[in-house]
């Protein structure tokens, strides 16, 4: 008998799914193929917004959509046939046509379903069916910034100068007569992603120039608050100290937000180009650069300022600690030195108060005695003249006396009232006279 199957994680069919989530797609000889690189809204839910949009367009003009979880779709019109991709962050619109086609922007593909989408690059590939890329597709390129490879082991030659025509889109001419269908098909691929990837890794460049005068600012002002820490002698000084430091913190912290997801998606994309133009196995021919070459030198720098943005933004949130937590241990310190003087304050106040005690319970004992010896002098009176005794003597007889028990019992009623309030807390609370 056989085992019963077992269990399938949650997630197997997804892991499964993204092997074929975008497969290759075999294209003609002799076409042309555009792709446009679009950008969504950052917030929540806009891809997903963006894909329900799309799947309206191409209900409403009949493209059936086979499965609604893939990330890839591809439907035919009457002129060309078109692919939507759903990145990250971004969406791929890539169609290819007859290479005389010179419509740049169609109407047929669902250009006008994103509500929200932002250009961000625009690419087109002239695939040929030659062994070489012939002579006259050179004068149009700018010879200054002209890259001139071999790939795919010299079997194929690709030739582009990243200037955009009147159309906004960057040309590549792609000769690849000598490829086989499907190594031509992932030879386009490969330098379509090259230019969307390229694209998208050098987005975070603009913003951290932009921030740069905003970073140099916030350091500025930290380093001045660093530098007069010492010198803070009272404990106002030191709260206004960690005002500023606060806002500081605020600041650095909004600009680290703006960067943060920027950066680590320009890192990603960096090294996705870098396995690309590996994977084109290129090698340089005639007057041109190689497109490794040409890329890398402006695309590592831009990059690297990136890195220098971040460890900057890493040594301010560092240093921002640092000092906070040295204002908090002055703080700290000033608080304990506040509490000692408080507490010395409160021992010589009880001090005081136990000495005003005594004093006032010893002159109460000689208050009552006085009035407690007048009054036996007149309760007594009588009895002692009737019995012939001395008045004088037998009242300094009791005085003594009298002033003991009143002393013993004032002490004693002391000591049953501090019980009495020491004992109330321990007992237990009647509640609804129970």
């Amino acid at each position: 008998m056989s085992a019963a199957p077992l269990p399938e994680h949650p997630y197997r069919d997804a892991v499964l799914a993204e092997l074929h989530a975008r497969p290759v797609e075999l294209v003609a000889p002799n076409m042309r193929v555009r792709r446009l690189v679009l950008g969504v809204p950052t917030r929540s839910g806009a891809m997903g917004a963006a894909m329900d949009q799309f799947r309206r367009f191409a209900e409403a003009n009949g493209h059936h959509i086979k499965d609604r979880a893939t990330r890839q779709y591809q439907f035919v019109t009457k002129a060309r046939v078109a692919t939507w991709e759903f990145h990250t962050e971004f969406i791929t619109i890539t169609w290819h046509t007859k290479l005389e086609d010179t419509v740049s922007w169609p109407d047929d593909i669902g250009l006008d379903a994103l509500e929200e989408a932002e250009l961000i690059g625009a690419m087109r590939v002239d695939m040929i069916d030659d062994p070489v890329l012939p002579d006259r597709v050179f004068p149009s390129f700018s010879p200054t910034s002209l890259c001139l490879v071999s790939v795919e082991h010299g079997n194929a030659q690709v030739a582009a100068d990243f200037i955009p025509d009147d159309n906004k889109f960057i040309r590549f001419e792609f000769a690849a007569g000598k490829l086989s269908p499907l190594r031509r098909a992932i030879a386009l691929r490969r330098i379509l992603e090259v230019e969307t990837y390229r694209t998208m890794a050098l987005l975070a460049l603009p913003l951290a120039r932009q921030t740069a005068p905003a970073l140099r600012a916030v350091e500025m002002e930290l380093t001045d608050v660093m530098a007069d820490l010492t010198g803070l002698e009272t404990t106002e000084a030191v709260q206004e100290r960690l005002k500023r430091l606060h806002d500081i913190s605020v600041r650095s912290g909004q600009i680290s937000e703006q960067l943060n997801y920027r950066f680590a998606a320009s890192y990603a994309y960096g090294a996705i180009l870098q396995r690309r133009l590996e994977k084109l196995r290129e090698a340089t021919i005639g007057p041109g650069s190689s497109l490794s070459s040409f890329i890398g030198n402006r695309v590592e720098p831009a990059l690297a300022t990136c890195q220098a943005m971040d460890k900057r933004l890493a040594v301010l949130l560092a240093k921002l600690e640092r000092a906070v937590e040295l204002l908090n241990v002055r703080i700290s310190l000033d608080m304990q030195i506040q509490n000692k003087a408080v507490l010395e304050t409160i021992a010589e106040t009880a001090k005081s108060q136990f000495r005003l005690q005594h004093a006032v319970e010893g002159l109460s004992t000689i208050a009552i005695t006085y009035y407690l010896i007048g009054i036996l002098g007149y309760t007594l009176a009588g009895p002692l003249e009737m019995n012939g005794w001395d008045k004088t003597l037998v009242i300094s007889i009791l005085s003594p006396v009298a002033l003991l028990l009143v002393f013993f019992g004032l002490r004693a009623l002391r000591n049953g009232f501090m019980r009495s309030q020491q004992e109330r807390p321990s007992k237990p609370a009647r509640r609804n006279g129970r």
